[in-house]
């Protein structure tokens, strides 16, 4: 039994020290606007076309995040756009942002920021 313990101690510990590697890079939309998000879309940079409504047929209060893998740092596809609908229907845009170098896009009611 004690035997059994200790391995799984070690098998975590191993897992716990090893690093992702080439890892897909996870973005958190956080919604600090004020305002109810109905429509979040993203695009490759460059693109012409807004990808599907990433909420689907949810909304996002405020003080509410999504968490989102997008692009990947192996094939170097890290440049997108994102369009963010408030309740009402104005809308915020950013454009060309590094989702590879971001961890955080913060939405304000008029204007992004990321971290």
């Amino acid at each position: 039994m004690f035997a059994k313990i200790q391995i799984a101690a070690v098998l975590a510990a191993t897992a716990m020290a090893t690093p992702a590697l080439a890892a897909d890079p996870r973005v958190n939309i956080i919604n600090n606007s004020g305002l109810t998000v109905t429509h979040i879309e993203m695009s490759g940079a460059g693109s012409e076309v807004w990808g599907p409504d990433l909420l689907g047929k949810y909304v996002m209060r405020s003080g509410y995040r999504l968490n989102m893998v997008q692009g990947s740092h192996s094939s170097g596809n890290c440049r997108y756009c994102l369009r963010v609908t408030f309740a009402g229907g104005r809308q915020i845009e950013i454009h060309d942002f590094n989702a590879c170098a971001t961890t955080d896009v913060t939405i304000h009611s008029g204007s992004f920021n990321l971290a």
